[in-house]
């Protein structure tokens, strides 16, 4: 097999050697003398003379002298043309042009429109903290946030007022540190703190500002949270409140454990469930566009209420509610608000032996701990029948 494998590879070679000899023979160089002399005397063959192109020589790109190197610019040989690149998170952006400068300038403005801003007419008081934060609210926080969590970052703008006017790119840890000074001690402190400190992290993370100056400020946390109304003030209030027509709105917040804005005030007949005796509403802690519910069980006597007195309901929201109870409140002395009615359900639902899982689900908490740590308090006065006399079996039976 060796052999014949051998011989095979053998009449191969020959057989190209044979067609190399043949093709030499038929060429012949530019002047028309043949490779081989001794091949004169044969018969002459057609043969094919394939000239070549003229090439013309160009002329070559010199990079003009005295120009200096400068960053992102680069001059490309090939075309004779200015090259501007620059990576922006991910985003890279390249412009061209005949001359360095051009070029410098191009790259210039293209990176300043990456960041949206007018470099053509710059706006001077575009980047005051009064502008800036309006801008980071209305882009990055309204449309994503519930009316509750809107009123409290407008609180904090109008607190931040002594400090509208600073330029957020030379706004100093001092500065920051001054004005918290000057206020008390209050949720309203930690909120302004909170708030800022996104608001200026936001600017940070886009490149406006190189340092964020509420990075490492510190408020004290406030002690004071809120109560839950003592048996003795629930009785006051409940006394306060008759031939009012507040009544029926502040006996749903007490009933329910609502926050303040998840009460329907247009339609709230329309989450009651009347045979299965649930109200159905939505839960509004977290982003608007995750809709969540929970459900709250309700009396008998409680769904005779609320649906004997639609019209009251319909003609109040939540602010309206909100700044009238406090007058009451204020009238009998009992510091507190509608929040304050969140926590009294809590403790009263406690006191008539629900379990912790349903309180916890009807308050909309994930974990039950917060209920019973935040919202649930110890009051002697108070047991079961109490409750039931008071709110006259408003409260729904475990």
């Amino acid at each position: 097999m060796e052999n014949e494998f051998e011989k095979d590879m053998y009449e191969g070679l020959m057989k190209i050697v044979e067609i190399s000899s043949y093709m030499l023979k038929c060429l012949k160089i530019e002047s028309g003398r043949e490779f081989n002399n001794s091949t004169q005397n044969e018969p002459q063959k057609e043969i094919i003379v394939i000239e070549k192109p003229s090439v013309k020589k160009v002329n070559s790109i010199i990079r003009p002298k005295g120009e200096i190197e400068l960053k992102n610019i680069t001059f490309r040989i090939s075309d004779g043309r200015y090259v501007g690149r620059k990576r922006i998170k991910n985003h890279l952006i390249t412009v061209y042009a005949k001359t360095q400068k051009e070029c410098a300038e191009k790259l210039k403005n293209e990176i300043q429109a990456f960041y949206n801003l007018d470099i053509k007419k710059p706006d001077k008081t575009k980047f005051l903290l009064k502008n800036a934060f309006m801008s980071w609210y209305k882009q990055e926080k309204e449309p994503f946030i519930t009316q509750g969590t809107q009123e409290d970052i407008m609180l904090v703008y109008r607190q931040l007022e002594p400090l509208h006017n600073k330029n957020i790119k030379r706004l100093t840890r001092q500065e920051i540190v001054d004005f918290f000074k000057t206020m008390p001690e209050s949720r309203s402190k930690e909120k302004a703190r909170l708030y800022l400190n996104a608001f200026l992290k936001y600017y940070l993370n886009e490149g406006i500002i190189s340092v964020n100056p509420c990075a490492n400020v510190r408020v004290l946390k406030s002690n004071a949270r809120k109560q839950a109304f003592t048996y003795e003030q629930q009785k006051a209030i409940l006394e306060a409140l008759k031939g009012r027509r507040l009544k029926t709105i502040i006996l749903i917040y007490l009933i329910t454990g609502l926050r303040k804005n998840e009460l329907n005030f247009s339609s709230i007949e329309k989450d009651i469930d009347i045979n299965n005796r649930v109200l159905k509403a939505v839960n509004l802690k977290g982003r608007n566009f995750v809709k969540r519910y929970k459900q709250i069980r309700l009396s008998k006597a409680a769904i005779s209420m609320i649906m004997n007195n639609l019209d009251i309901i319909h003609s109040y929201n939540a602010e309206k509610a909100y700044r009238e109870f406090g007058e009451l409140l204020k009238e009998l002395n009992i510091k507190g608000s509608i929040v304050n009615c969140r926590h009294t359900f809590a403790t009263n639902c406690f006191y008539l032996g629900k379990q912790d899982l349903t309180i916890s689900r009807e308050m909309g908490h994930a974990r039950t701990q917060i209920t019973k740590d935040v919202y649930t308090d110890i009051d002697f006065h108070l047991d079961k029948e109490k409750i039931y006399k008071l709110y006259n079996n408003l409260y729904c039976e475990n």
